[in-house]
């Protein structure tokens, strides 16, 4: 009977908690003087648990709380276990660095998303001796990047031979060490990587669609909050303490003044022949041209005809399988380009 009953408290407790969690807002962060903010502790330049390099995205939040006249508290969560988790599960009220992206958000409806305080662009890390050089500088030649990102896909496209690594710091000593005329990254952390080497130079990618505005996230449900911080980033912005902090690390691309992200397209009226060309470039390396089946032996999975319905492809290519080779594709195909992909795929002649 007692372990019945502090069951019941303790589930009371729960409720009650959840109930407040749902009710913080501006008032609430202001009444205990601290707004949490969930950050990576291990993920410079961006953010970092060490107070001598606390990363960019860590100071400017500091900077945002301090425009809402409440300090700022850390909550170190490894974003790329949990990612967004604790901001939707009340451990924090503000997440720095989502794109400000209608698909982002029709993705996650429970997020407001400011104005942007810088563009994310990508850069190429090139030897400092190599000249100028473009991506189409860059035909038939190896250029490392990382494996089923934004710069892949890009690259695949330009006829370029491409050097796959496990993450973008794997790629950038790729190039370091000449395994790669260059690596193509996310161009602040291609400038951390590369700063104080004379061997080595960055050079922005100028190309809208892989350019992606930036803002903070909050809970809609917070009463306030959304509009406090889109006006203290806007503050920043104004007064130039935000440009000059991004510029300490490296970053100097100003805001765009759209408030959407070109994500890469799909143009093809016919989405059988968009998801052919999709195919080409993001899958067919592991699955087999045509969706045959791929890998060592054949073993990875055979994709042509897939007849296991849209909802479970969808989920599939979206979010990715835990401990398999596959990558979640979440932010890097649209929702419409998984469709095409789909349509591609069971438009297939049976075999």
């Amino acid at each position: 009977m007692k372990w019945t009953f502090g069951l019941a408290l303790a589930a009371l407790a729960w409720a009650a908690g959840a109930e407040a969690s749902q009710h913080e807002g501006l008032e609430a962060v202001r009444q205990r003087g601290y707004l949490r903010i969930c950050a990576d502790p291990a993920n410079l330049p961006y953010s970092s648990n060490d107070p001598a390099t606390p990363g960019f995205e860590v100071e400017l939040a500091r900077l945002i709380a301090g425009e809402l006249g409440v300090a700022a508290r850390l909550e170190w969560h490894a974003t790329y276990q949990r990612a967004m988790k604790p901001l939707r599960d009340g451990g924090c009220e503000l997440f720095m660095g989502l794109p400000v992206d209608r698909r982002f958000r029709e993705g996650n409806p429970w997020i407001a998303v400011s104005r942007p305080y810088y563009t994310m662009t990508h850069g190429l890390v090139t030897r400092a001796d190599a000249g100028s050089l473009t991506i189409v500088d860059l035909k038939g030649k190896r250029v490392a990047v990382e494996l089923a990102s934004i710069a892949e896909v890009y690259v695949a496209y330009r006829d370029v031979v491409r050097g796959l690594y496990k993450t973008q710091e794997q790629a950038f000593e790729a190039a370091a060490r000449g395994e790669a005329v260059a690596a193509f990254l996310w161009f602040p952390l291609a400038a951390w990587l590369a700063r104080g080497r004379a061997d080595l130079k960055v050079v922005a990618v100028s190309d809208e669609n892989l350019a992606f505005p930036i803002g903070a996230g909050v809970r809609k449900r917070d009463p306030g909050l959304a509009e406090a911080i889109d006006a203290a980033i806007e503050r920043l912005l104004g007064s130039g303490r935000a440009q000059e902090l991004l510029a300490r690390y490296g970053i100097v691309t100003a805001p765009r003044t759209s408030r959407e992200s070109p994500f890469i397209p799909v143009q093809d009226k016919d989405p059988r022949e968009a998801g052919r060309s999709l195919f080409s470039t993001a899958c067919s390396r592991c699955h087999g041209a045509e969706g045959v089946g791929g890998g060592p032996g054949g073993s990875l999975p055979r994709l042509r005809n897939y007849d296991g319905g849209f909802d479970k492809f969808y989920r599939l290519v979206w979010e990715g399988r835990k401990n398999t080779a596959m990558a979640a594709f979440k932010g890097i195909l649209s929702p419409d380009e998984v469709r095409a992909l789909y349509e591609y795929l069971t438009s297939l002649p049976r075999q």
